[in-house]
């Protein structure tokens, strides 16, 4: 990989002073001291988002850029909080968190592919059998949130990105809220095209059924290149929302047609929740389904003993590597293993060996050894 042969100097050199200092992470800690900034994958009016080059694994990341002490450090403190207890395949995982004086960085998974919004550009509306390939993956991941009361309420094209395989990861929980059940949400947010009809009402409403609805604008925007609804204001918006009217090509299967027309149910007290998506008829034998998700905490207490034997032998020692997992750190050492964790298990050792200095040596046997049982992580909690 190109990539790799330009930075590995410098990727053997950095590894070497970090091991000097026993893979602790640094009180005075830079971007610049894990990664090697590639080019700039996209600017907002509050981040840019850049393409980066992890030193120690050689993985490819990207890391979202924010100044500190602007308008938007809530949605930064919102969106670091619900990536931090989100893990399921479909949305982007979240790496490391780095704070500096001026500026946050949040150090996340690359979707090599972009966003949907951009390759919609390119190819036009998708054939249904892609679209329902898209649609079923998103239903998951909004499916994984609903479930643990989070409604992401920004649902668009812009914020599904598909990774090297064509599989899809959910991003950006800047506007994203936890709900109880029973009690409505407040305050109008999200992006016009996507808006649902009781969003322009003034008054509390389900966050979740907001989601719904955007999903129907997302499906139908992939099966036809446009939006169903195309004011272009929030007050000519408004006044669509009234009594929302939209055109479905007649070359539509029945099946997606009738998926859209549910999704776009005026009502939000009508409107199916995000279960009954997954049963229809359209998705329900998906195979995405049936894939098991495992909780944080059970990545935490179930490390990888590849991962500490390949951590072992770039200097971090399994205890410390246990306690970051199980604090939640999002540091340095907790990245490498996130990191390492999200590639192939092949790769593990790979990586290890590339800066193994002469002196390191561990093999599994002693990783486990070293590694500590239940008792010993929960010990290291404390």
């Amino acid at each position: 990989m190109d990539i790799a042969n330009q930075f590995t100097n410098k990727s053997s050199e950095k590894v070497k002073r970090q091991l000097d200092l026993k893979a602790s992470a640094s009180e005075e800690e830079t971007l610049s001291d894990h990664y090697v900034i590639l080019r700039s994958l996209g600017k907002g009016n509050f981040a840019e988002v850049k393409l980066a080059y992890h030193l120690h694994t050689e993985v490819q990341v990207a890391v979202k850029v924010l100044q500190n002490g602007t308008n938007n450090d809530f949605s930064l403190n919102t969106e670091i909080d619900m990536y931090k207890t989100l893990n399921h395949p479909y949305i982007i995982k979240l790496f490391h968190i780095i704070n500096t004086k001026e500026y946050t960085y949040i150090v996340l998974e690359h979707a090599a592919r972009g966003d949907l919004v951009s390759y919609i550009g390119r190819v036009g509306s998708l054939q249904e059998e892609q679209a329902q390939h898209i649609f079923t993956q998103l239903v998951c991941a909004v499916h994984y949130c609903h479930d643990n009361d989070i409604a992401h309420r920004d649902i668009k094209l812009d914020n599904i990105l598909l990774d090297d395989k064509g599989n899809i990861k959910l991003c950006d929980f800047g506007l994203a809220t936890r709900v109880t059940p029973g009690q409505g949400t407040k305050g109008f947010c999200g992006t016009l095209e996507y808006c649902a009809p009781e969003l322009f009402s003034g008054k509390e409403y389900d966050a979740k059924a907001v989601d719904i609805w955007s999903l129907g604008v997302v499906l139908y925007t992939m099966v036809t290149a446009s939006f169903p609804f195309k004011a272009k204001t929030f007050s000519d918006m408004k006044e669509a929302m009234l009594d929302p009217k939209y055109h479905l090509p007649y070359t539509l299967s029945q099946n997606t047609a009738n998926i859209i027309v549910q999704l776009f149910t005026v009502k939000p007290e009508q409107r199916p929740k995000i279960f009954d998506i997954r049963q229809h008829q359209w998705l329900k034998t998906k195979e995405e389904f049936v894939k098991i998700t495992p909780s944080l905490e059970a990545l935490w207490n179930n490390l990888n003993p590849s991962i500490v034997v390949a951590m072992g032998r770039m200097g971090y020692h399994p205890k410390d590597i246990s306690a970051c997992l199980r604090e939640k750190k999002f540091n340095n050492i907790m990245a490498t293993y996130l990191i390492l964790n999200h590639t192939s298990p092949c790769d593990h050792c790979k990586y290890a060996a590339k800066f193994l200095p002469a002196h390191v040596t561990m093999s599994r046997a002693d990783a486990l050894t070293n590694f500590p049982t239940q008792r010993g992580l929960s010990e290291l909690a404390t």
